[in-house]
């Protein structure tokens, strides 16, 4: 049962909650990861001409976490014009803006990737000492193509200035970086030398994801496995165990092999249900895997209500392909 705070007491008898109640019922929600009502509770409370920074910011927050990155994005473009200092506002528009650019067109996605880099960059300047800001700004140098401003040496330097503050989130960038530049040789020597890196999940959720992107499926699925058997005592540790069996899932579908496993695994996946994001996907892979096992009915027992609910137009493709 969600809690019933002061402020919600407050609202359900039409009474106006002061500005620190009011932000302490969104933060509530958010903790509570109620998106929807947040943005629900937020939504009559901006408009075009608000000049609120905060309410500006929080709708977009709210509306990133729901998926909804075009409204995010110009809300959050909104809340930084007015309040440029703020290092999470700078941060939740760089990750709207990366989300944006994933989302877009060729000639528009380098625009959105720009924004992305500038954002990440300000929060980082305006609080040096947050991890997530520089952990955010070095997988961006990381991942983003050179025309994009992506840069394996600034990756690779902000790795080293994070491991000085947290060794463990520098170090699994390090290897991130190793992997995406496909140097194999220097990522096995590295996970060797690294006593925080063994008996962790990320090694060999990399190495799977290497594999899987050669399309050696059964391979991958062998280090999917692996990275999921790990212990995870820490939320980064347990969101890779757990994204691990979302791709050892994927990989069944796509390689045509092993389904069984791949049934285990996806449903192991949702049956934790902490990883929102990945669960329709996760419906949509299992139902395949029922199907290639000829189990029509368990498809459409999840196809059916995932065709109705999601607001996801690609899936909603597949899944009409299917029914």
């Amino acid at each position: 049962m969600k809690r019933l705070t002061f402020t919600a007491l407050l609202l359900s008898f039409g009474l106006d909650a002061a500005p620190a109640d009011l932000q302490q019922h969104v933060s509530d929600l958010w903790q509570q990861q109620d998106f929807a009502a947040a943005k629900e509770f937020l939504a009559d409370k901006v408009n075009r001409k608000t000049k609120d920074a905060w309410l500006l910011a929080a709708l977009g927050r709210s509306e990133l976490e729901l998926g909804q990155v075009e409204n995010a994005e110009e809300l959050l473009a909104r809340a930084i014009k007015i309040e440029a200092d703020n290092a999470r506002y700078q941060f939740w528009f760089g990750r709207a803006s990366c989300d944006s650019a994933q989302q877009a067109s060729m000639f528009s996605a380098l625009g959105y990737a720009k924004r992305c880099r500038k954002a990440f960059e300000q929060a980082v300047a305006l609080a040096p000492a947050d991890t997530g800001y520089l952990n955010a700004l070095g997988k961006f140098y990381a991942q983003a193509p050179g025309i994009a401003g992506g840069d394996k040496e600034q990756a690779l330097a902000i790795a080293a200035r994070l491991e000085q503050q947290n060794p463990l989130q520098g170090q699994l960038l390090k290897l991130e970086i190793l992997f995406s530049e496909e140097d194999k040789t220097a990522a096995e020597q590295f996970i060797a030398n690294s006593e925080l890196l063994q008996n962790r999940p990320e090694p060999y959720f990399m190495r799977g994801i290497q594999l899987a992107q050669s399309r050696d499926y059964p391979a991958a699925m062998a280090e999917f496995l692996k990275a999921s058997k790990q212990d995870a005592s820490d939320e980064e540790g347990q969101r890779n165990r757990l994204l691990a069996l979302y791709q050892l899932g994927r990989a069944s579908v796509l390689g045509k092999t092993d389904y069984q496993q791949g049934v285990n695994a996806l449903t192991e996946f949702l049956a934790d249900g902490s990883m929102t994001d990945f669960n329709e996907w996760a419906q949509f892979r299992l139902s395949q895997l029922y199907l290639a096992l000829e189990q029509q009915q368990k498809a459409e027992e999840l196809l059916t209500p995932l065709l109705a609910t999601t607001r996801d137009d690609k899936l909603k493709s597949e899944i009409k392909k299917i029914l």
